[in-house]
């Protein structure tokens, strides 16, 4: 699951299917099949993996998390970390998936075009915030190779900005070890899923307030800057900038 630029444009799939604009609450059937699912892969994780959590917020209404992305089990075992459950947004190719296609949309997931046109599901999204409910973003916009952090994607973080939510980053540890890139077979190794401090809306107002471009960027900027901070890692923004002098 990975969240690509989010465009302006009406949201198009191909094959002239739409994908919803609006996000129903899960229903009775849906939360009574999630709960035991999230406590199997909480307790699978914790026994196999023995994965830590430190630091899960503990913030009523609505909030987003933003993590590192370098393993397709991260949406999984972010997920089982936390109490509430969570709506993420993901690239509408993996979306479409013949094989697990149904399981996202069980999840209630929201595709994301990687192309940009997604009006739709940036008001999806919007919508499942205004719920008070908890979006999942991965701010790389996609999957890194290496396990190391890639550039930020403005566009994965354009959805909060005007919704005066915090935003929680996270860092998780050590799941590229155990599915990572390329890799077919889970191995078993210690995974630690590392909440910070929320961003709070005050403070991302304060970034060149007068600019929303710049300000976007700036947010990306800090909110990359945070989960490099979590997972102990250098973000990129930081190698490619020019040296002061």
């Amino acid at each position: 699951m990975t969240a690509p630029a989010v465009g302006s444009a009406p949201n198009r799939p191909a094959g002239g299917e739409r994908a919803p604009h609006a996000v129903a609450q899960p229903g009775l059937v849906n939360s009574a099949l999630f709960w035991p699912f999230w406590c199997g892969v909480r307790l699978g994780a914790s026994l196999l993996l023995r994965m830590r959590v430190e630091n899960a917020p503990r913030l009523p209404g609505a909030y987003v998390i933003a993590a590192n992305h370098a393993s397709y089990l991260d949406p999984l075992l972010l997920g089982s970390a936390l109490p509430r459950r969570v709506t993420y947004l993901m690239t509408e190719v993996v979306w479409r998936s013949p094989l697990m296609g149904w399981f996202y949309r069980w999840n209630h997931t929201i595709p994301v075009a990687t192309r940009g046109g997604n009006r739709d599901a940036l008001r999806t999204a919007r919508g499942v915030l205004q719920q008070g409910r908890v979006i999942g973003i991965f701010p790389e916009g996609g999957l890194s190779r290496d396990g190391g952090l890639m550039l930020g994607s403005p566009g994965a973080v354009s959805l909060v900005l005007n919704e005066e939510v915090p935003i929680v980053p996270v860092g998780i540890l050590g799941a590229d070890r155990v599915l990572p890139v390329g890799c077919a077979v889970p191995r078993l190794h210690k995974v630690v899923i590392r909440f910070g401090q929320p961003i709070l809306p005050a403070e991302l107002a304060a970034l060149a307030a007068n600019d929303r471009k710049q300000r976007l960027q700036a947010a990306t900027t800090l909110i990359m800057a945070r989960i490099a901070e979590l997972t102990g890692r250098t973000p990129r923004e930081r190698e490619i900038a020019p040296p002061s002098r």
